[in-house]
């Protein structure tokens, strides 16, 4: 596996309002958005720095997720890592393989990110 640059982070959030004015505080504007009340979803961007915030129920504990871009469809997280989602399509047009690492955090590689 070949990482070739970090893609986004993906950050959900409780507070809709007050995560887009933080991240807007920031410098970041929304490039594109999606969802309805409840379930907003966007993506915004400061210069190569990508976001993607998503809206959660107040009864789901929020995830943060670094996205890495891979450029082939294998990653072996070795005995110090476990996998946790082999290779698969996802629903948004990508391939992706998430892995965890020695303290059990979640790392993302994606394909397909252009």
């Amino acid at each position: 596996m070949a990482v070739t640059g970090l893609d986004h982070v993906y950050a959900e959030t409780h507070d809709w309002d007050s995560s887009v004015a933080f991240w807007g505080t920031l410098g970041f504007s929304f490039a594109d958005r999606w969802g309805s009340a409840g379930h907003r979803a966007g993506r915004p961007a400061s210069g190569s720095a990508i976001v993607v915030l998503a809206e959660v129920p107040a009864d789901r504990a929020p995830a943060y997720h670094v996205f890495f871009a891979m450029d082939e469809d294998h990653v072996d997280p070795g005995p110090e890592g476990e996998l946790v989602t082999p290779l698969e399509d996802t629903h948004w047009g990508t391939r992706w393989i998430r892995v965890t690492d020695p303290e059990g955090r979640v790392h993302c590689f994606e394909e397909g990110t252009a």
